[in-house]
């Protein structure tokens, strides 16, 4: 069985094989401490990953919808999540998701000296926030001092449409992830990557064996054609929306003409509305 052609790495199924396996948490480590800049002092050595369900709803509200979930060796509790289509609350709900997860940790009668650092990391394949920098990170700070009020919440947002290659053998360990996510980056560049990080080579290495998994390829064409109807009906919602627009328009202008006596043959020539649907505008103005 050949290797999906043009493979997308963003597709929930592949990406979850990818980074949400302990087989291959050694990969997740490497995508964490490269995003987040740890440094050998402050290194994430190890990471559990946890049932989604284990999360509790809430009566009414929203339930999760977290793509891979996982502790860290310190008890940091770890979000990754991906985002194709572009949604206009995102922050919004990426903060809502946060919130979940801070406050699932404190269970009846626990103490709040035992919340752990929350952070969210969210893959996005859109533009989401008015700055041209593609990977954007978020804590709480003092609005003068700029200091830190509590090293609890972090939250990173990465916008793959705006990263732009420079020279890809001075590219630090977070930029060659975020190359191997994007669509702009071809197969062979991912190979030139892979030649200096052994990290991008494993996953590439990994997409044949993804491939070959029957079940795993199954599953992904079902949720690459469910991305596929997706994006289509979101573009026909807005086609719709813009001709409904477009159609309001047409008639308060004509609301306005029939108000200075024009004739009903001048306002359908200039709106371009039917000489019936101008005598219904009429009709309702006479009432």
């Amino acid at each position: 069985m050949e290797k999906i052609k043009d493979i997308n790495r963003l597709n929930d199924v592949f990406f979850k094989s990818l980074l949400g396996d302990e087989i291959r948490k050694n990969l997740t480590l490497n995508f964490l401490n490269s995003i987040l800049n740890r440094d050998e002092h402050n290194y994430f050595t190890d990471i559990n990953f946890m049932d989604k369900q284990q999360i509790p709803d809430i009566n009414e509200g929203k339930a999760p919808e977290l793509d891979i979930l996982a502790k860290t060796n310190n008890g940091s509790l770890i979000n990754i999540e991906v985002q194709i289509a572009s949604q206009k609350k995102f922050s919004k709900r990426a903060l809502y998701y946060w919130s979940r997860l801070y406050a699932y940790q404190l269970g009846k009668g626990h103490h709040y000296r035992e919340l752990k650092p929350t952070i969210s990391i969210n893959l996005l394949n859109f533009n989401h926030l008015p700055y041209k920098t593609y990977h954007n990170s978020y804590h709480i700070r003092n609005d003068e001092t700029t200091d830190i009020l509590i090293d609890d919440f972090e939250m990173h947002f990465i916008e793959l449409e705006k990263f732009k290659f420079s020279d890809i053998k001075k590219m630090r360990n977070a930029e060659n992830w975020i190359a191997y996510f994007s669509p702009q980056c071809t197969d062979e560049e991912r190979e030139v990557i892979a030649m200096n990080n052994p990290a991008i080579k494993e996953a590439l290495n990994y997409e044949m064996m993804f491939s070959q998994d029957e079940i795993k390829r199954r599953d992904y064409e079902l949720q690459e054609k469910a991305i596929r109807d997706y994006l289509s009906n979101m573009y026909d919602s807005k086609q719709e929306g813009i001709q409904e627009g477009i159609q309001s328009e047409r008639k308060t202008i004509a609301i306005n003409l029939l108000k200075a006596n024009m004739s009903i043959d001048f306002v359908s020539k200039n709106t371009g509305l039917s000489e019936q649907e101008i005598l219904h505008l009429q009709q309702s103005l006479n009432k």
